[in-house]
């Protein structure tokens, strides 16, 4: 962190740090040490109890047994909860989460054929002329995409470093992860929970840690369910890879923002606004995103909403703080810090309330109008998942997918107040 920015912060383009951490060493090896470090504190968290991972272990049975009471899914067969201590989640989820930091690195690449490099005449007449902002844009897309893929690798350390000081399994975030550990398709049999990290939040939110630990296991499998159906995973899985490759720097937003800088001591200026990630992603959004959004967001959100569906489901009765549970946990996607919510943007996950009553309201829809029947139907072919304009109108989607009518009910074809998402070709 050697930027020295405030804790929480995230210096994503940290020049000088990737300058002083250059030794020749895999960048992505380097990265897994630094994700581990911070989410460890430096090494000082203890090594994980092993009465605790006979605990999980235990209760693992009992959620595998709920799980495969679910409605719609079916947990792959040799899925296996794993506790891991924070430090293993880090480092663990640097690999799983390396290609889609690669392709936007790769992405930053490709922006240099649209930039154009900087030429040494350009620089001398630029300085002879007093005023180096006309090549402000230039020099800096040469700079996105020259370092980009290398600052990329440093940046994800960090990031998942801090994602994984609070983590409570692997499926905080909803993001599919390969057998191999990165992203291949097909989900893995195991399953990362984090006991260090459920204990302090069952003390903070004053809960009962085994209902906690159980209910992040229901929570867990049923997220893992969902995303080793093959189609659903893969669906996933290419929204999030191109949403990640579609970035490119612009060269007219970077000479708007840094067009002021006309003197060389004013680079630290630039290096500080680098370090904001919100002002990276602006500079390097493209249209290929507006497209992409929707698609991502409907995914998401009936995603969400069904694993909420069925987490509820399963634990009436078994699981007497689900009520405060939820109410909690939800609230860790919307109360985020930066560093955070930097992995979201950065992969196109906008979750937030209107996300997730999206998502609930689309599940209870269809429960109401269709019943167990229409969770069965929900995962169950590529071409029956529900568009973005479906999502804010279940009877729409029901209807597409030949259930009969009759047993809708009234108001089965409501439409939403907002019809700008019926134009959806997906």
């Amino acid at each position: 962190m050697s930027s020295g920015n405030p804790p929480g912060d995230f210096p994503f383009f940290d020049l000088s740090g990737l300058l002083g951490g250059l030794g020749g060493r895999d960048p992505w090896q380097q990265a897994a040490e630094l994700a581990a470090a911070i989410a460890s504190d430096q090494g000082a968290e203890p090594n994980l109890d092993p009465v605790k991972r006979m605990q999980i272990e235990d209760l693992a049975r009992v959620a595998e047994l709920q799980v495969g009471q679910a409605v719609g899914v079916t947990l792959p067969p040799g899925t296996r909860p794993t506790a891991v201590t924070r430090g293993t989640w880090a480092r663990r989820s640097v690999e799983a989460y390396r290609p889609f930091f690669e392709r936007f690195g790769e992405a930053l690449s490709a922006g240099m054929g649209q930039v154009g490099p900087a030429t040494g005449s350009d620089l001398e007449a630029a300085m002879t002329g007093g005023d180096l902002s006309d090549l402000t844009g230039q020099m800096m897309g040469q700079m996105f995409a020259t370092l980009g893929p290398l600052l990329v690798s440093t940046s994800a350390g960090t990031l998942l470093g801090h994602l994984g000081q609070q983590a409570l399994g692997q499926y905080d975030l909803p993001i599919p992860r390969g057998a191999d550990g990165g992203g291949s398709g097909a989900a893995g049999p195991e399953i990362l929970v984090v006991p260090s990290s459920i204990d302090d939040a069952a003390a903070e939110w004053g809960v009962p840690v085994d209902e906690l630990r159980l209910w992040v296991l229901l929570h867990e499998l049923t997220v893992h369910a969902v995303i080793s159906v093959p189609h659903v995973g893969a669906r996933l899985e290419a929204l999030l890879v191109d949403f990640a490759s579609a970035f490119r720097p612009n060269e007219e937003l970077i000479s708007e923002r840094f067009g002021s800088i006309t003197d060389l001591s004013q680079l630290q200026e630039l290096s500080e606004s680098l370090s904001d990630p919100d002002v990276v992603l602006s500079l390097l959004r493209t249209p290929a995103h507006d497209l992409l959004v929707p698609q991502l967001d409907a995914m998401v959100a009936t995603v969400l909403g069904y694993v909420d569906h069925t987490v509820a489901t399963l634990a009436d009765g078994l699981i007497g703080s689900h009520d405060t549970i939820r109410t909690r946990f939800r609230q860790r996607w919307i109360d985020v810090a930066p560093a955070d919510r930097f992995m979201e943007r950065l992969l196109g996950l906008e979750i937030d309330e209107h996300t997730l009553a999206r998502g609930d309201r689309f599940i209870t829809g269809l429960v109401e109008r269709a019943g167990d029947e229409g969770l069965e139907r929900l995962w169950g072919d590529e071409l029956d998942l529900p568009t973005a304009a479906e999502v804010d109108a279940p009877g729409l989607w029901l209807a597409r997918i030949g259930h009969d009518g009759d047993e809708l009910g009234d108001g089965a074809f409501d439409v939403p107040d907002d019809l700008s998402g019926l134009d959806d070709t997906e």
